[in-house]
């Protein structure tokens, strides 16, 4: 028998849709990030860079919460983007690689790139990989709902190409998140999701709406949300654990992500 995460399982009707898929964006945590890389790197000028819609943290929201935080500048992709911060009441300097009324050039020259750099306080703003190895907080936990859990025996292949087999027998749970979520195939048969207080191996390959998780002995249903990554001192794992899985680097990982996982932005 092989197990094959395709669409054609789930819990209801054969259908993954309206199956959650989250990114919960912990603006405190970005906040007090801001505030340490801040202190810690001594820039009076600090800058956020909003490329890639905050790296799959959302654009206003973000820079919202970054000028609350006391950040002067904003680099952003598109001109669209430096024009929605505005339309959303953003009033600090924002850099864009087009001008407009309003909006700062910022041109693609050395001098120009660097001097931004120096003001850029980095991916730890996001709570990846810091400047300075100054330690921060993980702003986004990425979780989807488990659609089905199914024991099977030892020898069944899981997933396309049979590129796992059960080593015993054992239960493996499907997930709701695949690389049409923007989620990397280099995943598969590396990396780790979290679920019912464990930490469970991603097994075969990644499908394009589903991932399965090896979870042995580990109790679980349809319903239940399995945890990505998120915030490791809690014992989940990590972005950079996935970073590291898929190689690239974190923000590439967090900008990758679609629109079908819903950012929920919390400030508790």
């Amino acid at each position: 028998m092989t197990l094959r995460a395709t669409s054609g399982i789930s819990t209801v009707n054969g259908s993954t849709a309206g199956a959650r898929r989250t990114a919960t964006i912990d603006l405190a945590a970005l906040t007090r990030n801001i505030t340490l890389l801040t202190d810690a790197l001594g820039i009076d000028d600090p800058l956020v860079d909003l490329r890639a819609s905050a790296y799959g943290h959302g654009l206003v929201p973000v820079a919202r919460a970054a000028v609350a935080a006391g950040v002067v500048a904003l680099r952003v992709s598109l001109l669209d983007d430096a024009l929605e911060l505005r339309s959303a009441g953003i009033g600090c300097d924002i850099l864009s690689p087009e001008a407009a009324e309003g909006i700062t050039l910022l041109a693609d020259t050395p001098e120009a790139q660097d001097a931004a750099a120096a003001r850029d306080l980095g991916a730890g703003v996001y709570g990846l990989a810091s400047l300075g190895g100054v330690p921060t907080h993980a702003v986004m936990t990425l979780s989807a709902e488990v659609i089905a859990v199914k024991h099977v025996t030892a020898g069944t292949g899981v997933s396309y190409g049979y590129t796992y087999r059960a080593a015993s027998d054992t239960a493996v749970a499907l997930v709701s998140m695949g690389y049409a979520d923007g989620l990397p195939r280099l995943g598969s048969n590396t990396a780790v999701a979290s679920l019912g207080g464990g930490i469970h191996p991603v097994v075969g390959r990644i499908a394009m709406d589903q991932l399965v998780l090896d979870i042995g002995a580990t109790p679980a249903e349809p319903g239940d949300s399995a945890v990505l990554f998120g915030d490791g001192s809690l014992g989940l794992p990590t972005a950079l654990d996935w970073a590291l899985a898929t190689r690239r680097s974190p923000l590439a990982l967090t900008a990758g992500f679609g629109r079908r996982i819903t950012r929920v932005h919390t400030d508790d």
